[in-house]
């Protein structure tokens, strides 16, 4: 779906739909051309189908355009998500038009973490990170077939949790029957990527290392095709939760609500809001970090947590206060999380070749890769201990009005 040009510029065989109605600069040599026809199906939506041709290549298209009310418009979307393969669009016809003629892959409109820069209140911060996430969303998840590599299903999944994040930074003003609904629904498509995520995550790193540790062993060999069978299974799972209704009626929900639905006191400042979340939250990773010598397994999982839900806020705030102190900390707290997370993906190896029993794994190969995973979480853990004291040393970049900054 992509917004319709005005009546008056309609587009006809020849033009790129995108760029109609716009006042062509006399200097612009044309790049593109658009063959096809439209179908007026009912006020408001229309249908547009065929090609674009650059550099000598083609792409057939196919865009379904939907004009009026915001609130009707997207209930329509989700509507129509019922029965038929219905997303909004993740990239525009231009980029579309600009990437054949550079011969490249179109690019996202957004990646990676949201930027508030420029938003001072709480509602214009929210739906901007809210949209923005979205259109993460729906430019990786193509990419999460097998032979497309790790990238879609590992960025699909950090956007949903930076949603689901986003949710508890924004609580009670987004909290509702409506709210939870979706945040389960978000839950829920975490695990489908998380299954496949975590198998990616140890045929790449634990496996082939406990592999290469013991020189290429025959038993170990059986284990990783074992592991890979699994890994392939779970895409396929996540194949089929991706192609279903219920994943295109999840994606259309959050945009109605992000869109459409009142945020109590939404027009409270963002920056007081902010600091006050982000010293919340450090105070907990700082009670975490002063024993992280002594902690165990279990409680060292909780810390990974905590810097995870310390990062998801800093980095979309780290706007609001723009500065060298900012990156420092928000560098350095990425580097906590990531050696944090090291550890954690040694123990999930473990859990996941215990799962291998009886699946084509001997006894040997289980207790040979657990063995190798724990050597793994101790280096990292030894690792995260570095990475804390650095973050440490770094002071924290919000500002609290009342000087009650930590």
């Amino acid at each position: 779906m992509e917004t319709l040009p005005p009546e008056d510029a309609l587009c006809w065989p020849g033009t790129l739909p995108a760029e109609c109605g716009v006042e062509a600069d006399p200097a612009a040599v044309p790049i593109a051309r658009f063959t096809g026809r439209r179908a007026v199906l009912a006020e408001g939506v229309i249908w547009l189908e065929g090609r674009i041709e650059a550099a000598g290549q083609k792409q057939r298209i196919a865009r379904l355009f939907l004009e009026g009310d915001t609130q009707k418009v997207l209930a329509l979307g989700a509507e129509l998500a019922a029965s038929l393969p219905l997303l909004p669009a993740a990239f525009g016809l231009s980029e579309v038009a600009l990437a054949l003629a550079e011969t490249r892959p179109p690019r996202p409109r957004r990646g990676g973490p949201p930027n508030l820069a420029g938003a001072e209140t709480i509602e214009g911060a929210f739906r901007a990170a809210l949209a923005h996430l979205v259109d993460v969303i729906l430019a990786e998840t193509p990419g999460c077939r097998l032979g497309a590599g790790p990238r879609g299903v590992h960025q699909s999944r950090v956007a949903i949790r930076r949603l689901r994040s986003l949710l508890k930074l924004f609580r009670p003003a987004v909290d509702g029957p409506e709210w939870r609904e979706w945040d389960a629904r978000l839950r829920d498509l975490a695990q489908a990527l998380g299954d496949a995520r975590d198998w990616d995550v140890f045929l790449a790193g634990i496996g082939p290392g406990t592999l290469e540790a013991l020189g290429g062993d025959a038993r170990i060999k059986r284990l990783l095709a074992s592991a890979t069978r699994e890994r392939d299974q779970a895409y396929a799972a996540l194949g089929d939760v991706l192609a279903s209704p219920g994943f295109r009626q999840t994606l259309w929900l959050g945009l109605r609500l992000g869109q459409t639905e009142p945020l109590p006191e939404a027009d409270r400042p963002l920056a007081p809001f902010a600091a006050h979340l982000l010293r919340k939250r450090w105070k907990r990773l700082k009670k975490a970090g002063a024993a992280m010598q002594e902690l165990d397994s279990a409680a060292l999982h909780e810390m990974r947590l905590d810097a995870k839900r310390l990062r998801y806020a800093a980095e979309p705030f780290a706007a609001v206060w723009p500065g060298r102190a900012t990156k420092r900390f928000t560098r350095r707290l990425g580097n906590l999380q990531e050696a944090l997370g090291l550890a954690n993906d040694a123990v999930v190896a473990g859990q996941l070749t215990q799962r291998l029993a009886g699946r084509g794994a001997s006894g040997f190969a289980i207790g040979a890769v657990t063995g190798f995973a724990a050597g793994r979480a101790e280096g990292s853990r030894i690792a995260a201990i570095k990475a804390w004291k650095r973050l440490r040393k770094a002071s924290p970049f919000w500002k609290l009005p009342e000087s009650l900054d930590s």
